[in-house]
């Protein structure tokens, strides 16, 4: 099912990295509409990393009230159309300080969010500033301008999030240090999740990247070996030219990066859900120590 060979893992070079990432940037750029369109209900593994928030040590478990017993601040890394915010104020949840980061605010025009929460939302390239090695600076940067800080030390999350998004990082060295930028910018005993899309585990999936993928490369006068492993170009609706960098993974790269993630935060859930089978994303709930 796999586009590369068997063998060792490998990464793609930096240059390429930001190729994939100008290819995405002009991909919502250009069919923002018609993506938002597809993406409006929220995912049900959210409902249990939403419950594993309300579970936490000290916290309510009554989700329609805040899970925070004050201002709950909420980070969302990516946050495209604003789904997952949407998501929160269906559920209930008041008192929220929301600030959304993402790099084509064209995904958000249009959207609400209750008029009781404190929204901040900024442009933010993650991608790019994660292969410059300047990603924790800039969420400092953001969350200093949106939430300010005491004399203690600059505001942090109590809940960060990322979904829908670690498919489009490219290499394992930028997939580890956005988690590690997701987890400076929690508060210790707050907690982090994600979402591992593992398009290539669906036959049908599978089949549709591989054919796009050889399209892409043919037309984009790249070879596969310019990518990494289970590095794929998927297309959308048939779009000439609308491809888009994804990467598929499996349980021993999420493996991996909690390994090298060492004690900075420890895993509390990880489970499977949402598509049709059931499990076509990994999440993992990390709580800071």
């Amino acid at each position: 099912m796999q586009l590369q060979e068997d063998g060792a893992h490998r990464d793609m070079g930096i240059d390429v990295a930001r190729r994939m990432n100008a290819l995405n940037a002009r991909f919502y750029r250009e069919n923002a509409a018609s993506f938002s369109q597809t993406r409006r209900s929220g995912w049900p593994g959210w409902q249990r990393c939403l419950e594993e928030f309300g579970r936490r040590e000290g916290a309510a478990t009554d989700l329609h009230s805040a899970p925070c017993e004050m201002t709950c601040h909420v980070l969302d890394l990516a946050c495209g159309n604003l789904r997952f915010a949407r998501f929160l104020a269906d559920a209930g949840l008041e008192g929220v300080s929301y600030l959304g980061t993402d790099d084509c605010p064209e995904l958000a025009a249009g959207a609400s969010l209750p008029s009781t929460w404190d929204v901040s939302l900024r442009r933010l390239d993650i991608v790019d500033a994660l292969l410059a090695g300047d990603l924790q600076d800039e969420l400092g940067t953001a969350i200093a301008q949106a939430w300010g800080g005491t004399a203690a030390g600059p505001a942090k999350a109590d809940l960060s999030v990322a979904f829908g998004f670690l498919h489009h990082v490219p290499t394992h060295a930028a997939r580890l240090a956005l988690l590690r930028a997701m987890l400076a910018a929690t508060r210790p005993g707050g907690m982090c999740c994600v979402s591992f899309w593992r398009f290539m585990s669906d036959e049908r999936l599978a089949t549709k990247a591989n054919a796009t993928t050889h399209e892409a490369l043919a037309a984009l006068d790249m070879s596969k070996g310019d990518l990494g492993t289970s590095d794929y170009l998927l297309g959308w609706q048939g779009a000439p030219g609308a491809w888009r960098y994804c990467h598929s993974f499996d349980d021993a790269e999420v493996d991996e990066l909690l390994s090298d993630l060492g004690g900075v935060a420890r895993p509390v859930a990880r489970f499977a859900s949402d598509g049709r089978s059931g499990d076509l994303n990994a999440y993992v709930v990390l709580r800071r120590p």
